[in-house]
């Protein structure tokens, strides 16, 4: 009886094991394919920038003396805030592009830090020929390049609107929660996107109209390098806390404009409640003295896409102050 029961106990072991293989195998198949068909059919929609062995997508539209830069969250990408950008145009030169491994921007190393993406930041726009100066215009986790950019090179800067954004003081608040086991579980997003779980279960729900931009969505999301790259950054996040640490001061004249969406954001609330939110902006545009903290009622946490007329106002605002007057530039 006993040995009848081992027999049946590991052949349906056996079974199971194989099943899993073959689901492991097919999911792989599955993301593999899809990624070299995606590849086809939405190529990149700028130019690839080479930063030395390693590639930048960068997208620029319209004109003029300044350059507005919008730096994605950390989901989103060079066609992120479309109609705030193409706006926008029509005054002064706009560009967007793609952190290292993300879009159609080439992956990075396994750990990555802030002062790494600012270097590339640097980089792409003195290899693009993309002369200063430059008005910055992030969201979200992108708030920690531009942040750290403004810092090092505040020559370069006209001005920065930060859109519900992440600042050096989020990060010192979060770095208490970042251990290994927080680490291992952000980076089980790389082998859930490379067995294609992510495309198959659709978290981001992408796939409720069917569009072309909801197609193009899950081919730039549902790949192995934008989840690695999330991995890195949690990975070196304490050398990114050093870093701003060792960053000069932003200027005290610095043109600075720090929005709050009244939603939570990204970030969850039992880490950063709403009101401790609203406190770590509004001491961030006290950093200078040209700061103002402007709450965005009814906003969501990507305000560019939920409120771009209200980004727009403040962004060819900023223009008209540095410039003194501000007109159109010509088709953009």
């Amino acid at each position: 009886m006993f040995r009848l029961s081992w027999h049946r106990t590991r052949r349906v072991f056996l079974i199971a094991t194989a099943v899993l293989l073959v689901l492991v195998a097919a999911g792989a198949l599955y993301q593999s394919v899809s990624v070299r068909r995606e590849a086809g059919r939405f190529p990149p929609p700028g130019r690839l920038v080479d930063l030395g062995g390693r590639r930048l997508h960068l997208l620029c539209i319209g004109d003029g003396p300044s350059t507005v830069i919008f730096e994605p969250s950390g989901f989103g990408n060079a066609l992120s805030a479309s109609i705030a950008r193409q706006q926008i145009s029509a005054y002064a030169r706009v560009c967007s592009y793609d952190r290292m491994g993300t879009g159609w921007s080439d992956p990075g190393p396994a750990t990555i830090s802030v002062g790494m993406l600012a270097d590339d930041l640097e980089r792409l726009l003195d290899r693009a020929g993309i002369p200063p100066p430059y008005l910055f215009v992030p969201s979200s986790v992108g708030g920690l390049t531009a942040e750290l950019f403004i810092r090092r090179h505040p020559d370069r800067v006209l001005g920065a609107i930060f859109l519900d954004t992440a600042t050096s003081d989020l990060v010192q608040r979060t770095l208490p929660y970042i251990n290994w086991a927080t680490t291992q579980a952000v980076c089980l997003g790389k082998a859930a996107a490379r067995l294609g779980v992510l495309r198959i279960i659709d978290p981001f729900d992408f796939r409720r109209t069917g569009s072309a931009d909801e197609a193009r969505a899950i081919a730039l999301m549902y790949r192995v390098e934008p989840m690695a790259t999330l991995c890195g950054l949690v990975r070196g996040a304490a050398t990114t806390a050093g870093e701003f640490r060792a960053a000069p001061a932003i200027p005290a004249s610095m043109p600075l404009v720090v929005m709050s969406a009244e939603s939570s954001g990204s970030v969850p609330s039992w880490v950063l409640p709403l009101a401790e939110k609203y406190r770590l902006h509004q001491a961030f545009a006290r950093r200078s003295s040209r700061g103002r903290w402007q709450l965005v009622p009814g906003g969501f946490h990507i305000i560019a896409n939920n409120r771009p007329e209200l980004v727009v106002d403040t962004v060819l605002a900023m223009l008209a102050g540095s410039r003194g007057t501000l007109r159109p530039t010509g088709p953009s």
